[in-house]
């Protein structure tokens, strides 16, 4: 390998800095949001119970596995997508990732069973299909990494993890009373509207160059 394969070029190198410190302002957005759920939405349900709080705590057995699991692919997120990270400890990147797909593995179908249970057609049908999407993107990130497909590993995991993150993105808007407050059915409906953005917008970000950038023809 010459010199020249790992350096990158004095041209290369301000796109580098600003695509670091683009992915460190993503992680760090991903935590504020994540202590915004805490404190707006996590934290008054423990001290304030209901009949959701009462319906969790009967359905504990399949809540706890799928909240760990699920928690743990999204803290899994800024090691498996550090580039660094991947090229100094390959060997560690695989093994989180095959802990990325078991515990997607274990969180969707818990939160397909938990979704059964919802009451209300809309809901049971948003949510069930929210776990579905979420398990095949799962599959189809693995079966691409088993297949040494790397680009569209990547892209599969991208669309993965963001259906990861609907924890949080679902709720960060929970001090708004009118969302808070919302019917079922209009926030089924958000539901399906938000795992529809997930990948169109997932799409619009991997051909972002071929929509930004017009191809010229040779004369």
């Amino acid at each position: 390998m010459t010199t020249s394969a790992v350096t990158p070029s004095p041209q290369s190198a301000p796109s580098a800095r600003r695509k670091s410190l683009a992915k460190t302002a993503l992680w760090v957005t991903i935590g504020l949001a994540a202590i915004s759920v805490l404190i707006f939405t996590e934290y008054p349900i423990v001290h304030h119970p209901d009949g959701y709080t009462t319906r969790l705590i009967n359905d504990r057995f399949f809540l706890i596995p799928h909240a760990v699991a699920g928690l743990l692919a999204m803290l899994l997120g800024p090691f498996l997508f550090s580039t660094r990270f991947r090229s100094r400890h390959l060997k560690r990147h695989r093994i989180m990732g095959r802990v990325y797909v078991i515990s997607i593995a274990i969180a969707a179908p818990m939160a397909f069973y938990l979704e059964l249970r919802t009451p209300g057609v809309p809901m049971m049908f948003a949510n069930g299909v929210m776990s579905v999407v979420w398990f095949l993107c799962t599959l189809a990130a693995f079966i691409t990494a088993r297949n040494r497909q790397l680009t569209a590993h990547r892209q599969w995991m991208i669309r993965s993890y963001v259906f990861t993150l609907n924890f949080l993105i679902t709720r960060i808007p929970n001090p708004i009373p009118r969302y808070f407050n919302m019917s079922a059915t209009a926030f089924a409906l958000n539901l399906l509207f938000v795992s529809i953005g997930y990948l169109f917008f997932t799409d619009v970000y991997f051909n972002w160059r071929e929509l930004t950038t017009s191809r010229k023809t040779a004369s």
